[in-house]
């Protein structure tokens, strides 16, 4: 058998929740047509077995365990009402002046909204009504408008023109402000002032293209879907989710090291003796002042693409070189039979 729940928190053993546990238990007996077990006798409304012990189990499941202990024996609901009352209706001597310093020390600026505020007051007020000293509205009315932040004089005076009757009409109307300065605030807030609201930036190339009469579609991430992704569209070559034109005249695209359509300027690896071979063909030049240098003994102009500083000519020849070099001894008559020179 499941728990019976509880209709309001139990009374506690120190009786700190007296105030709203008597309040609520009165409340419930009066919807269950039990009040008159806990009042005065009366003729015309006798109570009967049926209610007595009806209204005493409602108060005992309503109470904490060490107080249910306690009056384990006590069968009159009547008898159990008045010693609890009894018992802790001298709280009011401990309520009373704590409800006080809370109400003297009670301004509106220590608190973010109206609402905590509002909440605040009434929890004051009924603490006070129990101790039999209740608050007006003129005294709310008061508190209210003689505590408000000394930049808002203006606007206390603009609230005590309206002569408010009622606390009620004086809270409505601020909580009606506070709404509409917070949304003045976030609207300030959403950009500087004097600036335009800046349209919505979508991504730079088209969601949808046709080719060949079918629809393409691709996401944020570049990912092709899944009922496109045999498809490769005439001149276009498909890597990493991005098209590239293979035929693209556009001269940003185009290598201006090398020539090649397939990387720009900034990511080119050609190699260097390349790309100087293309810059030479194409007849420009972006490294500067070079020249191409050949090996050969004697400096030419088909040697060299610029001009060589030449070497001086008239260097000398050691003398054991030039015996080498002559030719004068090397002379053989063409139809001579004495090639090698010791017949005679």
């Amino acid at each position: 058998m499941a728990p019976l729940t509880k209709d309001f928190a139990e009374l506690k053993a120190d009786g700190s929740n007296y105030l709203t546990w008597a309040m609520d238990a009165k409340i419930m007996l009066k919807a269950r047509d039990c009040i008159h077990a806990i009042s005065e006798p009366n003729a015309q409304n006798p109570v009967t077995d049926t209610i007595k012990y009806k209204t005493l189990f409602y108060l005992r499941h309503h109470l904490h365990p060490d107080l249910k202990n306690e009056y384990i024996m006590e069968e009159d609901p009547k008898a159990l009402w008045d010693d609890l009352k009894e018992r802790y209706n001298q709280q009011k001597a401990i309520i009373l002046p704590e409800a006080r310093r809370e109400w003297s020390l009670l301004r509106l600026m220590d608190f973010k909204s109206i609402a905590e505020y509002n909440s605040a007051v009434h929890r004051i007020c009924s603490k006070l009504h129990f101790c039999e000293q209740p608050i007006d509205d003129a005294e709310k009315i008061e508190k209210t408008l003689s505590t408000f932040l000394p930049e808002n004089r203006l606007l206390q005076q603009q609230y005590r023109r309206h002569n408010y009757a009622k606390y009620s009409d004086l809270i409505h109307d601020l909580s009606q402000a506070e709404k509409h300065d917070e949304l003045l605030t976030k609207n300030h807030q959403m950009r500087p002032v004097g600036a335009k609201a800046l349209p919505e930036i979508f991504y730079t190339q088209n969601n949808q293209k046709k080719f060949g009469g079918k629809k393409f579609k691709r996401n944020f991430r570049g990912k092709w879907n899944k009922r496109n992704k045999h498809f490769k569209g005439k001149g276009f070559n498909k890597g990493k989710g991005i098209f590239k034109n293979n035929n693209s005249n556009d001269n940003s695209q185009v290598c201006q090291k090398c020539g090649c359509h397939n990387h720009t300027t900034k990511k080119c690896h050609t190699a260097k003796h390349l790309v100087e071979l293309y810059q030479k063909s194409a007849g420009t030049q972006i490294f500067g002042n070079k020249y191409e240098a050949h090996f050969t003994t004697q400096p030419t102009e088909a040697s060299c693409s610029k001009d060589v500083p030449m070497e001086q000519e008239d260097e000398k020849i050691p003398p054991q070189m030039d015996d080498l070099l002559s030719t004068d001894d090397m002379l053989v008559e063409f139809q001579s039979n004495d090639i090698y020179g010791d017949t005679n």
